[in-house]
């Protein structure tokens, strides 16, 4: 897979996991105990820092974004292993992991060229 690939796919995997971040707080399951503005400012916020350079294909906001995936991968297992939101939880470590698959991917495709 070329680094235009790559880059695709990590796209997709930042945009999906804004998407769906926001969907499930604000729609398909509120949380009830905790503020959703506050919620969505501590696990949306992160995903915007890297969002220009991600669209512009730069190769240093790549590398980072991928350390930026992981905590993603990490609240993924937590929720789908507590069984309430294991849906939720699935779709973020498949979408969290394909944001870092794309990142790598792509770093190592502009290393090589």
């Amino acid at each position: 897979m070329k680094e235009k690939g790559f880059h695709r796919l990590a796209l997709a995997g930042l945009l999906g996991l804004f998407g769906l971040i926001f969907a499930w707080t604000l729609w398909i399951d509120p949380p009830q105990q905790f503020p959703r503005a506050i919620l969505l400012i501590l696990l949306l916020g992160p995903l915007l820092l890297p969002l220009r350079g991600l669209l512009h294909a730069r190769l240093q906001t790549h590398i980072w974004t991928s350390l930026l995936s992981l905590p993603y991968v990490l609240i993924g297992s937590t929720l789908a292993a507590a069984g309430e939101q294991r849906l939720y939880g699935v779709l973020m470590i498949l979408l969290s992991l394909a944001l870092f698959a794309g990142c790598v991917g792509f770093a190592q495709a502009m290393k090589k060229r």
